[in-house]
């Protein structure tokens, strides 16, 4: 094996001129004339002005990359593999052709160079200076050394400007082979070719690239571990669990100040980091640190592209803030009617969004769950924590609330199909190579029937009934307020509820059309008035209102922890979970009892082996 020794002092004699002279060089990152940088610094919350960047320039903190001059010089030439457009980069490339191009690192600052326009100018005049998007990530450190600097506490040497000229000079050198692959898009400038551009990606030599920036691949990882740790002093850093997910165009590039400033650092650690593995791979470096089962944070755990399996996924990290778009409850439910009362009288108890209890129509009873059960409801496994497991996404509970017919026509036909369901659960999470205890499973299925008698007849008297109908048969043309189109009425409701039959049965017979959303309608004043009138007695009788306090109940037990809430821990005698009140939930029972109800991670703790 081929190791790579330590260069001391490593320093690229042609410095930034040699960038230029790499095939697609700042194709991927950007150069940036004086007045765009500025524009890109305020994106990050900072207000400059040309005066304080040739300031900075001046007191050599921040000095451009580049420097476009108009005197060309024969011996400076450079035969560059791009030509470029009308842009900085265009400009650079041409200057570079001509012997125009200067390292502004290499010459100082002349007041023959002025940053604004002088007056006796025209509007074409540029000052002919270029930065690159990758020296933003160095501005800050910059602007602190000036206020320092101007207030007179400290004497700026050439350390921090040659520290940032390397660094700058190593992510120009590298971004065209990585930095596609961290920000998922390749850019193509108008004089590339698409086929062209992506061999020269696949069959760069990392090493060639950093010997023409003159950076020490040793240092490689520890440069992109001082740039995470800089990104960890982040407002948002609790959220780049998630944020790590979001997509550059549509996501995180709409951040501003600090947060942004952050991810563009966190972009290129990772360019770092992977030309790290790319000459691990070939030999040359040692592997980076496994940080599986790490007792404590390091930089790397920051990383956009985390390699250690103890990384969040997208379900996790989305669960964890309570943005999980699993509900915590999916509840089937059989008809139109149903499918109408029941959202509306969840949200009057305060579940309001489908993350919560999430209604889905089967359009009959003789619905087979068993697909829901395997693929909706089976959690799946994430890592293996002591004894247990740790969930990759939020568990969601199944409430089946159907007629007592088919399927579920008997108690022993229900206590059959919630068994079946939950050998399907139990059959998937072991082929995750886990288990899952009874007492989960008891929690995830349920199954609920409205009584003997079908929804209508179930859950409204023939009394409560009645007015609705009459509405109904009224719209369609029926003289339906006469004594005995009224007798005939209450006559073919208690002939149904006999039977058992369905709301449609005497509604057919009083010659109607069944419309069943017009007369959910109609009950829903009705439906709301009981329930509400049954809560606040405390004691809740119409069986659609019980279903619905369970959804509310299994919502409750699934719900997940604030990410502020404090870790849980096993005790030792009894294999249980405890953890701070912030994480758990408190609601009263059906009996009107309080109960602590399970989190997410007691979810997690109780899939044990």
């Amino acid at each position: 094996m081929t190791r790579v020794e330590p260069v001391l002092g490593c320093n690229h004699a042609d410095g930034a001129l040699t960038l230029v002279t790499l095939p697609y060089a700042f194709t991927q990152d950007d150069l940036l004339t004086s007045d765009e940088f500025l524009r890109r610094a305020k994106e990050y919350g900072h207000r400059l002005s040309l005066d304080v960047l040739q300031e900075l320039h001046n007191r050599r903190l921040l000095v451009p990359l580049y420097r476009v001059s108009d005197t060309a010089v024969e011996g400076r030439r450079i035969s560059v593999a791009t030509a470029g457009s009308g842009n900085a980069r265009g400009w650079v490339m041409a200057a570079a052709a001509e012997g125009r191009l200067r390292d502004a690192a290499g010459e100082g600052y002349s007041v023959a160079w002025p940053y604004a326009r002088p007056a006796d100018e025209d509007r074409q005049w540029w000052n002919g200076f270029v930065y690159s998007s990758c020296q933003l990530l160095t501005l800050r450190q910059a602007l602190s050394r000036y206020e320092f600097a101007r207030l007179g506490f400290v004497q700026p040497n050439g350390r921090p400007l040659a520290d940032q000229q390397r660094l700058v000079r190593v992510l120009c050198a590298l971004s065209t082979r990585y930095l596609p692959g961290v920000l998922g898009q390749v850019s193509m400038p108008p004089d590339a070719d698409e086929l062209d551009l992506r061999r020269y990606r696949a069959s760069t030599n990392t090493l060639d690239l950093l010997t023409q920036a003159g950076f020490d691949p040793v240092r490689l990882a520890g440069t992109a571990d001082g740039l995470l740790a800089q990104a960890h002093d982040d407002p948002l850093r609790d959220w780049l669990p998630l944020i790590r997910y979001a997509g550059y165009r549509q996501g995180w590039s709409k951040l501003r100040g600090r947060s942004l400033e952050n991810m563009w650092r966190r972009v290129a650690a990772e360019i770092l980091l992977r030309a790290h593995e790319d000459l691990t791979a070939d030999g040359h470096l040692d592997p980076l640190p496994d940080l599986t089962g790490a007792a404590c944070w390091s930089a790397q755990h920051d990383r956009l592209t985390p390699r250690h399996g103890d990384a969040e996924s997208l379900e996790r990290a989305l669960a964890e803030r309570g943005l999980s778009p699993r509900p915590k409850v999916l509840l089937l439910v059989e008809g139109e009617t149903e499918l109408y009362h029941v959202p509306p009288l969840l949200s009057e108890l305060g579940l309001r969004t489908p993350q919560d209890v999430r209604v889905q129509r089967t359009k009959g009873s003789k619905v087979n769950p068993h697909l829901i059960a395997r693929y909706s409801i089976a959690p799946r496994i994430g890592r293996e924590i002591g004894k247990g497991w740790l969930l990759d996404a939020s568990p969601t509970a199944l409430l089946i609330a159907m007629d007592e017919e088919n399927l579920f026509s008997t108690q022993d036909n229900h206590d059959k199909m919630r068994k079946s369901l939950q050998q399907c659960i139990r059959e998937e999470v072991e082929y995750q190579d886990a288990a899952i205890g009874q007492d989960v499973l008891d929690l995830m299925v349920n199954i609920q029937v409205w009584g003997r008698d079908k929804y209508e007849l179930a859950n409204f008297t023939d009394d409560e009934l009645a007015p609705a109908i009459t509405t109904i048969a009224m719209r369609q043309g029926q003289s339906a307020e006469c004594h005995d189109w009224q007798e005939r009425l209450h006559q073919e409701l208690q002939a149904a509820r006999a039977a058992h039959q369905d709301i449609k049965v005497p509604l057919m017979r009083l010659r109607l059309r069944p419309e069943k959303v017009e007369l959910a309608h109609a009950l829903w004043p009705v439906l709301l008035a009981k329930c509400e009138a049954e809560l606040a007695a405390g004691t809740p009788t119409t069986p659609v209102l019980k279903v619905v306090l369970e959804a509310r109940d299994l919502a409750t037990r699934f719900t997940g922890p604030s990410p502020s809430s404090a870790p849980r821990k096993r005790d030792p005698r009894t294999g249980t979970s405890s953890s701070s009140p912030s994480a758990q939930t408190e609601a009263p029972d059906q009996q009107g009892h309080n109960t602590r109800y399970s989190s997410l991670h007691d979810i997690d703790l109780r899939l044990r082996h």
